[in-house]
């Protein structure tokens, strides 16, 4: 199991991006400012950390009232299309046209790299370091694959793309500067999310680990049986148990501290090829984190993961 707690993404870590905003925001977004009066429609941003969250005015001669907690002055409108992909939910991906390049210089040591929730066909991280003396590293995913299972599947599955990935081990400088490139042959780019962080190994995942999710959807019936049904979001939850090394007891307990109601990436494989790589991969939080010490020199953790 390799934990991912994600740092924060600032406007400075953003060197450059080739996410556009709509067009009828750009002329007309900025941040909302407590002496400026907001005439109705018109549109601010509140920024924060990960995101610059999009409110729209409700009423005119809107001043002084703060948007996230005003909702009768302003509607939430959730992150601007460049800082979704920033956001630790996994239903407001960033749009693009394709390459999507997006620069990062987080200006201090990270070597971990979650994308998740991908609409493209490959996609590319280089880091440069001018202490390093350049480039100093580089990889391309090809994110296509095909679930074949017959002959038949072989000559006519079609080609789908994986939409989750993690690149591990990138060089820690802390003035590294990474590059992002997605690229899609036809269509538009989507990235749901991009968490860079430093992860931790903290036990081998088992066997009996459990893929589920928590269902929103509602089924009801009349007096004379007919079903109405009403899709609504699947939340992924895995509940795997982990065999570790006794010695990794305080790092057990300081990541119960760290991440109490707090999102991670949670990867039960390092692989991300494996047929196994998605259902055990959670960006959520913990429901469970126990540890077990039934071993004289190793422990047993059960980890009950929900995303968010």
């Amino acid at each position: 199991m390799i934990v991912i707690p994600p740092i924060a993404i600032t406007d400075a870590m953003l060197t450059s991006s080739s996410v556009a905003e709509p067009s009828t925001l750009v002329n007309n977004e900025q941040t909302w400012a407590s002496g400026t009066t907001y005439a109705l429609g018109a549109y601010a941003i509140v920024v924060t950390p990960n995101s610059h969250l999009l409110y729209e005015s409700l009423q005119a001669g809107n001043t002084g009232n703060p948007p996230a907690t005003s909702p009768t002055w302003w509607l939430a409108l959730g992150n601007t299309n460049r800082w979704s992909m920033f956001g630790l939910t996994r239903n407001t991906p960033s749009w693009g046209t394709s390459p999507m390049t997006i620069v990062l210089t987080p200006g201090q040591r990270v070597d971990s790299l979650a994308l998740m929730a991908m609409t493209a066909d490959t996609v590319t991280v280089s880091i440069s370091s001018a202490g390093g003396g350049g480039t100093v590293y580089t990889n391309t995913v090809n994110l296509s694959t095909r679930n074949v299972y017959n002959w038949y599947d072989y000559f006519f599955q079609p080609f789908t793309t994986r939409e989750d990935t993690l690149f591990l081990h990138l060089p820690p400088y802390t003035d590294a500067v990474i590059t992002i490139t997605l690229i899609r042959g036809s269509g538009n780019v989507g990235l749901g999310n991009l968490v860079l962080g430093t992860s931790q190994y903290i036990g081998a995942a088992q066997l009996t680990a459990t893929s589920d999710v928590l269902n929103f959807s509602t089924v009801t019936r009349d007096a004379f049986g007919n079903c109405t049904m009403v899709p609504r979001r699947n939340i992924p939850t895995t509940n795997q148990n982990l065999f570790t090394d006794g010695s990794r007891i305080p790092q057990l307990l300081a990541l119960q501290q760290l991440l109490n109601a707090a999102p991670a990436v949670w990867s039960g494989l390092d692989d991300p090829t494996s047929e196994y790589f998605e259902g055990l991969l959670i960006l959520g939080f913990y429901r469970t984190f126990t540890i077990t010490f039934d071993q004289v020199s190793t422990v047993t953790v059960n980890l009950v993961l929900e995303e968010i």
